[in-house]
């Protein structure tokens, strides 16, 4: 499941991008826990945007380079999504696809894909994340509660995969044990094993377990 970005609300976040301060090169490792935690669900959100080439786009039309300008600018395009103006679009989603109708049955939702017992479990973690942004914008959620919510998961991913590309070779799998003939599949599909390509990947900027990798 995903939300479509219009071309207007792209063209929006570049200019956003544009107004974040640049920070200087440095050496050290750079960690953020939560942009890392949004990451969990960042497979939905580059599909949003159009895909990997229109999110380098993005970095690139705004000028970033080094490590630090690509995590500020990813924070602003992974971190909250989702806003008020697609909130309609938003509840009848969740009401059609999920039984979603209120924070309540949104958080019962979201416990149930982070307890159950499921093979593919980051296909569970994704979900989480997205279905968590899209609270947001649907207003049954704050952004603290969001935040709190997936910094949870973070671990729980951390243990259960070596690196991004694991994750993500999961996740497709779960998203094909759900269906196999979705009409997005074939996108999904590209995205799980190309989304951590390149140097300027967040996914290799921000490992998932960057003291094994």
């Amino acid at each position: 499941m995903k939300i479509l970005k219009k071309v207007t609300q792209i063209l929006t976040a570049v200019l956003i991008l544009a107004t974040v301060h640049s920070c200087g090169s440095t050496a050290e490792k750079i960690e953020d826990e939560q942009l890392s935690s949004f990451m969990l669900g960042g497979i939905y959100f580059f599909n949003g945007y159009g895909g990997i080439d229109e999110v380098k786009e993005m970095m690139s039309s705004a000028g970033y380079t080094s490590n630090e300008e690509l995590v500020s600018g990813y924070k602003e395009i992974l971190e909250f999504p989702f806003d008020s103006s697609q909130g309609s679009g938003i509840k009848s989603i969740f009401r059609n696809m999920w039984d979603i109708t209120d924070k309540t049955s949104l958080l019962e939702t979201l416990e149930d894909l982070k307890t159950r017992e499921y093979k593919y479990k980051s296909w569970d973690y994704a979900r989480i994340v997205n279905n968590a942004c899209m609270g947001y914008a649907a207003n049954y959620l704050t952004k603290d509660e969001v935040i709190e919510i997936i910094k949870e998961i973070l671990p729980l991913a951390r243990e259960k995969y070596k690196n991004w590309d694991a994750y993500f070779t999961d996740f497709n799998l779960g998203r094909v044990d759900w269906n196999s003939k979705d009409e997005e599949s074939e996108a999904f599909e590209f995205l799980s094993k190309n989304i951590t390509k390149g140097e300027q990947s967040i996914y290799s900027i921000l490992p998932l377990n960057s003291s094994i990798e």
